[in-house]
């Protein structure tokens, strides 16, 4: 069962507005009539999201490629008629920049090490050094293959988009630090901070979770107070409901 639910735009006032909230309270659902197999209803959906042709007008919740990697816009799915309860597709802040630093480090890393040894100084052993370039193929290469041909596409894009590229760099997080653990730190001190940083956050990808999660499963309905808490960037759709005010 595939349900796809129309991206509306939210910030027009009065009667527009009101027309649009009653959109996201409306989600159209694909024909399911159809004795279909699980394979033909597949690629019947896959197919005509090939063909789809692009809009000319820009899309309310489009974004382009850059804003995918700092998560600078979110996406509405659903608004509770009265409660103001609301579904959005916004990610984990604390995953979201760890993964992308972690890119960047794993880049800052894998330049210096390749200017070092091309003077002879090897800083990691060798099998080390295999692993982190053979890790930095797979993860970056994941990365850019499935982040890259964006910029070259035309159509309407949407922050859902990045998620198989931002999947790879999660992949690469856990392998920066264990890097960072095993071959950066040298003293058992810092080897504790970084153990202790660790521990902050995964305490900070809960709360956070904890946090949105009523804008992830649209439960338990919000205050206009506790929805204005949660914008935590002026780019964020988060509706307010006027009647909330």
């Amino acid at each position: 069962l595939c349900v796809c639910f129309i991206l509306t735009i939210l910030s027009f006032p009065g009667q527009e507005q009101e027309e649009r909230e009653l959109e996201l309270q409306s989600p159209t659902q694909i024909d399911i009539s159809r004795n279909l197999s699980f394979l033909a209803r597949f690629l019947e959906l896959q197919w005509k999201m090939l063909t789809l042709k692009s809009e000319h007008t820009e899309h309310k919740y489009s974004s382009s490629p850059v804003d995918w990697i700092t998560m600078d816009s979110s996406i509405a799915y659903w608004l509770h008629p009265s409660s103001g309860a609301q579904i959005q597709l916004l990610g984990n802040v604390v995953i979201w920049y760890a993964a992308s630093t972690s890119m960047l480090l794993y880049i800052v890393l894998f330049l210096w090490y390749l200017l070092r040894r091309q003077r002879k100084i090897y800083d990691i052993p060798e099998g080390c050094w295999r692993s982190w370039a053979l890790a930095g193929a797979f993860c970056l290469g994941g990365w850019a293959v499935n982040y890259l041909p964006f910029f070259l596409m035309e159509k309407t894009l949407f922050l859902y988009h990045y998620l198989p590229a931002l999947t790879f760099q999660i992949l690469l997080l856990p392998i920066v630090l264990q890097h960072l653990h095993d071959c950066v730190l040298r003293t058992e001190a810092l080897k504790q901070i970084l153990s202790a940083l660790l521990v902050a956050g995964l305490s900070s990808v809960f709360l956070v979770f904890r946090t949105f999660s009523p804008l992830t499963y649209g439960q338990p309905a919000l205050s206009a107070a506790e929805l204005q808490e949660l914008r935590w960037r002026d780019s964020w759709d988060i509706l307010v409901k006027r009647q909330q005010k």
